[in-house]
């Protein structure tokens, strides 16, 4: 085993995130951002191909154009549309739409972007003027409706708009009687007309409304039609509320355009996922059962879960809990399409589960996801009662989903980041606000109040696990979702002043934890006990924020560190290091509140007394703990330079914990997260 100054450095841009993959490109002139690779898939020179692309700070200044050529210096059309900026005016996250050259399935065509001058304008209305498409809708007595989309949904305003692609959104309610006599179901459609004649329609049936009479399951039959040609139908015998459902057609006339393999390296220096180990590599079994689920007969049946599992109260060592799901991470370390297709699947798939809260009044009056400022003393939970204090009707009981903040998967945002698809960030964002409204208003707080996060709060008094991952959505959302969106302003809101409220919360849970301060308090349900894994949770949610620039958490990531570190720095005191990853610490309670001890000799004493102790074996680390302790120790190291964090990181990296050998995290790359520059290549 080798400890962290042993580990080999991590390639440069020039890394291939796969053993079959070829290596990206370099960026090598001034004025360059990131490489990217194209796997062909057959298209003809010309097809369009659409994804999205964070940035760092400063790399694309405003005013300047996006530019791209291929790695022999051949120029490719390249369409930008800016989503989001950072602080300085620079691009922050992006849709970039590429013409692509003509490539033979599997073959690879290195790409770089880079900033520059270049065309602009908008397609000729003529390139989309000339489609007709409409969706069809007939509830069970016979009756039918008909919507428009094209060309209505690029009448107004556009997600995409440039010499490549043009993408509008129409939506609108579905009449009660051609959904089942219900009046909460909607359609929203994605409509993009692309260079070349390619047409994509991306229609979800949302049964989400909510705070008004008339919800219900719905019940309905559906039929898209392009050009008076039929693309596809569907006959959804019961949809319940406040879930959606939809897919991507897609028509194509120069063949299916070139999969996309992003620099991951570079996303993680622009703050939009974790750091993770590109040298390890993934278990080629992982790749296999993904593909082998995809093909699967009930892979393609509405509402199927895909493998999300859907009682979220299950605890142990799930495969979707973490900064992001194990499909995500395979796709990110390895860029392959099957880990692509699975993970793609799942975020299509997130739109059954029921925490969709559509408020039509919401948003300024434009739409938008339920709003704790709107409906302050709303709960989700049944016990919330009629409104306002709950739902005008009740989460089904009966749709197969058990709802748990604590245990509760993103399988959406990696998605929207990496392809740009809305309908990703519309899932996001729902996610995010149910974080909020299903908390308990005495816990969550009113608006009332004097503080940050009154009405809002996610942390005070919620399990530590609960809180990392409510918080984890909000961040994300807000990061994500674009300048100007209706929602913005509430999820950006709930976020900031949550880590406004733990920060403010620091100098009073120092006085309390003394030696071992740096452990956000929370309610475990044993008492006398702390789960450090949960503090590990915690630690991932504030690393990702601090490196997207957000101060307070930056500042509470600091202050974790004496204890994320010091449980392995501490044998002197008296503290076994192999305890800092027992599933349990020795602690205190104050009612529900689980509290770390005042001193590690205390606590090393009570591991002991209480059987608690790893003693030589690590008999009390059987699961992903030590992998749990290393990603934060790895994050205190990238986004603090925590020589504390080094040093534990370099003892944990060598110490022989369970689970910590390079197959091991082949096996399961959950949180295969590496400080930068570093990598487990050549552990055995």
């Amino acid at each position: 085993m080798l400890g962290l100054a042993g580990l080999l450095a991590a390639p440069g841009c020039a890394h291939a995130q796969s053993a079959r993959a070829t290596a990206l490109p370099c960026p090598s002139r001034a004025g360059d951002i990131v490489g990217l690779m194209l796997e062909g898939r057959g298209g003809q020179a010309g097809s369009v191909v659409a994804f999205g692309q964070a940035f760092k700070a400063g790399d694309l200044p405003a005013g300047q154009a996006l530019q791209a050529r291929r790695e022999n210096g051949q120029p490719l059309p390249v369409q930008i549309d800016i989503l989001n900026r950072h602080p300085d005016g620079s691009a922050r996250l992006a849709i970039v739409t590429l013409a692509a050259p003509a490539l033979n399935n599997g073959q690879a065509a290195g790409v770089v972007l880079f900033a520059g001058t270049g065309p602009a304008g908008v397609l000729d209305e003529a390139v989309w003027g000339r489609h007709q498409a409409s969706l069809e809708v007939t509830g069970p007595s016979g009756e039918s409706w008909t919507m428009e989309l094209l060309p209505a949904g690029l009448r107004g305003q556009r997600f995409q708009s440039g010499l490549l692609a043009l993408q509008g959104r129409v939506e609108a309610m579905v009449p009660s009687r051609a959904a089942g006599g219900v009046s909460s179901l909607r359609v929203v459609a994605d409509v993009t007309v692309q260079a070349g004649g390619a047409v994509q329609i991306d229609a979800w049936f949302r049964n989400d409304i909510a705070m008004r009479g008339g919800g219900g399951a719905a019940r309905y039959r559906a039929r898209l039609v392009l050009n008076g040609k039929e693309l596809g139908r569907l006959d959804i015998a019961r949809q319940p509320q406040y879930t959606g459902w939809g897919r991507q057609a897609v028509v194509a006339p120069l063949g299916q355009p070139p999969f996309i393999r992003h620099d991951v390296s570079y996303l993680a220096d622009a703050g939009a996922v974790a750091r993770y180990d590109l040298t390890t590599g993934v278990d080629d079994s992982i790749l296999a059962q993904m593909a082998r689920a995809t093909a699967a007969p009930d892979w393609a049946t509405p509402f199927s879960p895909r493998g999300i599992t859907q009682d979220m109260s299950q605890t142990g060592g799930r495969s979707d809990i973490g900064p992001a799901t194990q499909p995500q991470v395979v796709w990110l370390m390895t860029g392959d399409s099957r880990a692509a297709a699975f993970a793609i699947g799942q975020a299509e798939a997130a739109g059954s589960i029921p925490w969709h809260l559509w408020d039509p009044t919401g948003g300024n009056g434009q739409g938008g996801w339920l709003d704790a400022r709107r409906w302050p003393r709303l709960w989700t939970d049944s016990r919330g009662g009629p409104p306002p204090g709950g739902l005008s009707q009740q989460i089904p009981g009966d749709g197969g989903w058990t709802l748990d903040s604590a245990h509760q998967p993103d399988l959406s945002f990696v998605p929207f980041l990496l392809t740009g698809r809305r309908a990703f960030l519309d899932g996001l964002q729902a996610q995010a606000a149910w974080c909020v409204v299903s908390q308990w208003p005495e816990t969550r707080g009113h608006p009332a109040n004097s503080g940050p996060a009154e009405g809002l709060n996610v942390v005070r008094s919620n399990q530590v696990r609960g809180a990392a991952w409510s918080l984890r959505q909000l961040d994300n959302a807000s990061w994500a979702s674009p300048d100007g969106d209706p929602n913005l302003p509430y999820l950006r809101t709930c976020a900031s002043s949550n880590w406004a409220w733990v920060r403010a919360q620091l100098p009073a849970w120092s006085n309390e934890q003394g030696e071992l301060r740096g452990c956000i308090p929370g309610v475990y349900g044993v008492a006398d006990v702390l789960p450090p894994w949960q503090q590990d949770y915690f630690a991932s949610t504030a690393a990702a924020a601090a490196r997207r620039g957000q101060d307070d958490a930056k500042v509470v990531l600091a202050w974790m560190s004496n204890f994320l570190a010091g449980r392995f720095l501490s044998a002197a005191k008296g503290f076994d290091p192999r305890d800092g990853v027992a599933y349990l610490i020795a602690g205190s309670s104050k009612g529900d509140v689980a509290r770390p001890l005042r001193s590690w000799a205390e606590t090393g004493q009570a591991m002991r007394a209480r059987d608690l102790s790893n003693g030589p074996q690590w008999r009390k680390t059987e699961g992903d703990y030590a992998q749990l302790a290393l990603q934060t120790l790895a994050a205190l190291v990238d986004v603090i330079g925590s020589p504390e964090a080094r040093a534990a990181h370099s003892w944990l990296a060598g110490a022989g914990a369970p689970f910590t050998r390079q197959q091991d995290f082949r096996r399961d790359p959950l949180f295969n997260i590496v400080p930068r520059g570093a990598g487990r290549c050549g552990r055995s």
